[in-house]
């Protein structure tokens, strides 16, 4: 996993997602940041790397000077974009699987869904609270 961060790095990526961005209205770096992430960890798996890659990724965004918001907001939307893709790359949705005695398609059924809805929610509430409370 961080072998593959490391490549996007070394890919360019930055710079692609920076062009993505201009003209855009500061309240959707958010949504952008949630799909980065979300990307990487159902690529590759693992919610840590993917926030971890997409931190690094999207750091150019985080200057307070150029925010309508407070960064944090910014890092939940990494979080959040870490929630959804729990499938078959995932040690989580193994974890869950096994320890409920869930078979594969089960937790595809089931964890995944239920990964998908907490990460989405997770952004609307960012999204809610860098609207109302920006610089809270």
């Amino acid at each position: 996993g961080g072998a593959f961060g490391a490549m996007l790095r070394q890919a360019g990526i930055e710079q692609a997602v920076g062009s993505l961005t201009h003209g855009v209205p500061g309240i959707m770096i958010l949504p952008l940041a949630f799909l980065v992430t979300g990307s990487i960890r159902t690529l590759q798996g693992s919610a840590t790397v993917a926030m971890i890659t997409a931190a690094g990724v999207l750091q150019g965004f985080a200057q307070p000077e150029t925010l309508p918001f407070h960064p944090v907001y910014l890092a939940m939307a990494i979080g959040a974009g870490s929630k959804p893709g729990s499938w078959m790359t995932d040690s989580a949705f193994w974890v869950i699987t096994r320890m409920s005695g869930m078979t594969e398609a089960e937790g595809l059924r089931v964890v995944s869904p239920m990964s998908i809805c907490l990460g989405f929610s997770a952004l609307l509430f960012t999204m809610l609270f860098a609207v109302f409370f920006p610089f809270a």
